[in-house]
């Protein structure tokens, strides 16, 4: 498994492009993720107040808090990991890289193990990153009374792993489907922001029970909206195991489809 990992990441770490997408991912999630307090501040600085209520007392950066909104916040941050993943595969493609791994001795699963294990890599990186955010920000802005509550809630995590990987298996396989990066980058957003939306939104009534079972909102029903709490709102304030089991049986299915295509696929 480590020969395929450094395989794929050698012809990923001497393309520039990834490793510009993948900087300006970890700088994008940590500048928004560990900035929120700072906006508070400038809110309160500008005089803005919420029918007379100090925008600094809201908890946010304050354990258990943190640990869901922040794991909230970072799953929007995973369509720049998702263009990496569809760079990835349909330059493949596109420079005949697969084809000479496969001359050279790897099979098909091999090939698509070394891009899982590579997606694998970068959700864990993105998780290690979060976390540490989180742990360093909840310290630093926790009362010191609530640092009892200090790992409460830091599953959340965990399913920003879930959601992150999942996506970018989704990625993976549009990717593969395509092969080519433009349409694949596109056909992604217009399926992930548009279509099924739409497409949930007119489900009939009879029908609305599906709506947590399709792919893209498989995926957010992992981590709910935190925020409506602080307006006392209900909220659903953990994650629920049949939305992880569901999740899990998406990736399983994201990769089995991406190797049907990749086996019946001329790579001639």
């Amino acid at each position: 498994m480590i020969r395929l990992l450094k395989i794929d990441l050698l012809k990923n770490l001497n393309f520039r492009a990834f490793l510009i997408m993948v900087a300006m991912y970890f700088i994008s999630l940590g500048a928004i993720t560990a900035s929120g307090m700072e906006f508070l501040k400038w809110l309160k600085d500008k005089g803005v107040e919420f029918d007379e209520f100090n925008p600094l007392r809201i908890p946010i950066y304050h354990f258990p808090d943190i640990w869901h909104n922040l794991a909230y916040i970072g799953t929007f941050f995973k369509f720049i990991l998702a263009i990496v993943v569809i760079i990835s595969i349909t330059n493949e493609f596109s420079y005949k890289t697969i084809r000479q791994n496969i001359i050279d001795g790897l099979d098909r699963w091999d090939f698509l193990m070394s891009k899982v294990l590579t997606i694998s890599l970068l959700s864990a990186a993105a998780t290690v990153f979060l976390f540490f955010i989180a742990l360093i920000t909840g310290i630093i802005y926790t009362p010191s009374e609530d640092m009892r509550f200090l790992f409460k809630g830091v599953g959340f995590v965990g399913g920003f792993f879930l959601e992150t990987f999942s996506f970018l298996l989704f990625a993976l396989l549009i990717g593969t489907l395509v092969k080519r990066s433009g349409f694949a980058i596109g056909i992604l957003f217009l399926y992930t922001l548009i279509v099924e939306p739409i497409a949930t939104f007119n489900l009939s009534d009879k029908l609305d029970f599906l709506i947590p079972y399709f792919p893209v909102r498989a995926m957010n029903e992992v981590i709910k909206v935190p925020f409506p709490k602080y307006i006392f709102m209900e909220i659903r304030d953990y994650m629920s195991v049949e939305s992880i089991v569901v999740l899990v049986l998406y990736c399983a299915l994201f990769v089995y489809f991406t190797y049907l295509l990749l086996r019946k696929r001329d790579l001639q």
